[in-house]
């Protein structure tokens, strides 16, 4: 059977996995860490070693390497309003997230406006909690600041849909 992995980048990100059937198996905030600056626009940044340590439990606990796994990732749309040094992260963050999932699946890049659109979402991020969790109940979206967890997991559903129809 095939898993789906759904990823909502940035440093403030989510990540899931899930089986077809609205099966959540985990969602998990990425992992960032600082770089080690005291000053400068990036002080954080994804902690690679603990995403990679994540990404080998999904494979250990849920057979990876057996099963075909798809990935979708949003993709991050440059905002002229935003500060630099969010952006700079947004897309730091992007690089290393598509290079570590390409090693295990297949990627697909998802443009915000679509997935949202499929789901009937506009900008309103409980909106997208209140989705995910008449989708997943059992989700871990209780929190207003659980929305990029609910985003990385409707990412996820909304691979399912587009590949399974």
């Amino acid at each position: 059977m095939t898993l789906y992995i759904g990823c909502d980048p940035g440093l403030t990100g989510a990540i899931s996995l899930l089986k077809p059937g609205n099966v959540l198996l985990d969602c998990q905030d990425l992992p960032t860490c600082d770089n080690g600056t005291a000053s400068g626009s990036m002080k954080r940044w994804l902690d690679n070693a603990k995403f990679m340590a994540l990404l080998q439990s999904w494979a250990e606990r849920f057979e990876l390497a057996t099963e075909g796994v798809e990935i979708f990732i949003e993709r991050p749309i440059p905002m002229p309003s935003l500060p630099a040094q969010t952006i700079a992260s947004q897309f730091d963050t992007f690089g290393v997230l598509r290079a570590q999932l390409q090693r295990r699946g297949s990627v697909h890049f998802v443009n915000p406006r679509d997935w949202k659109k499929a789901f009937g979402l506009g900008t309103d991020k409980n909106a997208s909690r209140t989705k995910c969790m008449a989708l997943y109940p059992s989700a871990p979206v209780s929190r207003v600041k659980d929305h990029n967890r609910s985003e990385a997991i409707l990412i996820g559903h909304y691979g399912v849909r587009e590949l399974n129809g």
